[in-house]
């Protein structure tokens, strides 16, 4: 009996997920400013990613430069704080696209316009967006560094120089990174290199998400969750947390122990987990959290500078009661 009523909760906890998703994301509807932020901020920094590129691929991105500039006048025409530091920086980043052609002498009307342009810098100079150029050495300076400094010096970094990290260092990055916590200790975080090149290229195509800089990738770290540690209906999404803690340990590892690194989505669809595991051999009980492509970072590199919000827009404090 118990274990009928543990699949029903299964059920339902699927469905409660599943109305919510649907009721308050932005797949369907774009009713309220967080819904058209979640827009503006995927359109715009894919720009800012397209911008880190060497060399740069003119006239990128033209189908989302358009959608952009739809989602910034839906922005302004509901009347939305003109504040926004989200909104502020993709206006930014449509400057820094501009000036970018401009300066090559290329024209980019097609895309935006006069009149696009003109509105883009009405609120661009009070944006924070773009890109950032650094050093191999500048970028590590602060890798032993104080918590604070550390954590800011963090990037992701997608021009690595080819040169294969040894797996003795691998194993001292997670040796570090498994010190993340997990629900009751039961540590389901699972970490596979992918060191053959074929393997490597073939698993970034079903990624799909580092095209440009694909080539320049020599390994791969896979992070999953084992699913045969959870012991309820309760923690059916318990995966997504513990491995998203994991993956985020992992980072500032690779980050202490001097390797460059960039998270790579795998919010993909059940087939795309399918052809991984064949691809892979993975184990079906496994459920993959992220990819991280890692490698030692080129000379001379930028990275997109991924504007934060400001505090106010994402911390509050509850201390009435109902």
């Amino acid at each position: 009996m118990k274990k009928i009523v543990s699949f029903f909760t299964l059920i339902c906890n699927h469905l409660f997920e599943f109305i919510r998703f649907i009721r308050f994301s932005n797949m369907i509807y774009l009713n309220s400013p967080d819904k058209l932020r979640g827009k503006i901020i995927f359109r715009y920094h894919s720009i800012e990613k397209g911008l880190i590129n060497k060399p740069i691929r003119h006239n990128f991105g033209s189908y989302k430069i358009i959608r952009l500039l739809d989602y910034l006048h839906l922005w302004v025409n509901n009347n939305y704080s003109l504040n926004d530091t989200q909104f502020l920086s993709a206006c930014k980043v449509l400057e820094t696209y501009w000036d970018l052609h401009v300066k090559a002498g290329i024209n980019i009307e097609d895309i935006i316009s006069i009149a696009e342009y003109n509105f883009i810098i009405k609120y661009s100079k009070q944006g924070i967006g773009g890109t950032i150029s650094l050093t191999s050495e500048e970028y590590f300076i602060n890798s032993k560094s104080p918590f604070d400094d550390f954590s800011e010096s963090r990037h992701s970094i997608r021009h690595f120089n080819g040169a294969l990290i040894e797996t003795k260092i691998i194993e001292e990055v997670i040796k570090l990174a498994r010190n993340a916590p997990s629900v009751c200790n039961r540590q389901g975080f699972r970490v596979k290199l992918i060191n053959n090149s074929d393997l490597v290229q073939q698993t970034l195509k079903v990624q799909s998400g580092l095209n440009a800089t694909a080539k320049s990738v020599r390994q791969i770290l896979i992070v999953s969750i084992d699913r045969g540690v959870f012991v309820s209906s309760s923690e059916c999404y318990q995966a997504f947390i513990d491995g998203g803690i994991f993956l985020q340990n992992l980072l500032y590892s690779l980050h202490f122990h001097m390797i460059a690194a960039v998270p790579l989505n795998w919010s993909k669809h059940f087939i795309d987990d399918i052809k991984l595991e064949k691809i892979l051999n993975l184990p079906k009980s496994e459920k993959v959290i992220a990819l991280v492509a890692i490698g030692y970072p080129v000379d001379n590199f930028k990275v997109p500078i991924s504007r934060r919000k400001n505090i106010d827009e994402i911390f509050k404090i509850i201390n009435k009661l109902k």
